[in-house]
């Protein structure tokens, strides 16, 4: 991959991380989800993309027909309606870390790539730290298809293992952490 393309591709990794922060709520708890769709709803801060139906929220994407395998990837949704899959068999142990893969679908069109190619989920590499409650995203990778199907857009890797932070309760993160680490 050329420095261009790299910064490229690190650029959209931002932007779409920005993005997704935008249409965030507060995680109060994180709860297995069922198969959902995509809904639009309002709030004071502006739009939202929700998951699950509210009321005064518009479809804006009926559910998807063909969620992931449950006995492999195991939904998690916060309060924000925003589902993340993690891969029960992705798990790595190597003392106190543990390695994990995490994947999220995006709202349709929202987030696309400067050439206006539509982003449409991410797959992050995941490294939890048990021994301090901290995790990092190791690499991510962008898929223009939803639950990361077909051909990869990019794949961004985090130098050093990534910017560790704390696996807050009440996030994926926290929960993941709370399910791998005793």
């Amino acid at each position: 991959m050329s420095l261009r393309a790299y910064f490229h591709a690190a650029a959209v990794l931002v932007g779409s991380s920005v993005c997704l922060a935008a249409y965030a709520e507060p995680v109060a708890t994180v709860r297995p989800a069922a198969t959902a769709g995509l809904y639009e709803c309002q709030a004071s801060s502006g739009g939202v993309f929700r998951s699950t139906p509210r009321e005064g929220c518009a479809v804006q994407a009926a559910p998807d027909p063909s969620p992931p395998d449950p006995q492999r990837w195991l939904p998690l949704m916060g309060a924000n309606g925003v589902i993340s899959y993690f891969d029960k068999t992705s798990v790595r142990r190597r003392g106190p870390e543990v390695g994990v893969a995490v994947m999220r679908n995006a709202p349709a069109g929202v987030i696309r790539t400067t050439s206006g190619e539509p982003i449409r989920s991410s797959l992050k590499r995941m490294v939890f730290n048990c021994a301090t409650s901290m995790y990092a995203v190791v690499e991510q990778t962008l898929y223009a298809k939803r639950y990361a199907r077909g051909e990869s857009l990019y794949t961004i890797s985090a130098p050093r293992a990534g910017m560790p932070q704390p696996a807050s309760a009440g996030t994926v993160p926290g929960e993941l952490l709370s399910r791998l680490c005793p």
